[in-house]
């Protein structure tokens, strides 16, 4: 088995996070949306993974 790795830098900041009571704030599909849906419709993508950096 081969793997493919794209990787793309969002340089817009996130406007929001998702939360939950059990696991706290992360990144949902919802909040990155609209700065990966030219790249994912470009694309055949099975899995997208999104890394953050988290500032207080």
């Amino acid at each position: 088995m081969t793997a493919k790795c794209d990787i793309y830098e969002i340089n817009t900041p996130l406007s929001k996070l998702s939360y939950d009571n059990t696991f706290g704030y992360y990144v949902a599909a919802e909040d990155i949306e609209s700065q990966i849906k030219d790249i994912i419709a470009s694309n055949d993508y099975d899995h997208i993974f999104a890394i953050v950096r988290l500032r207080r």
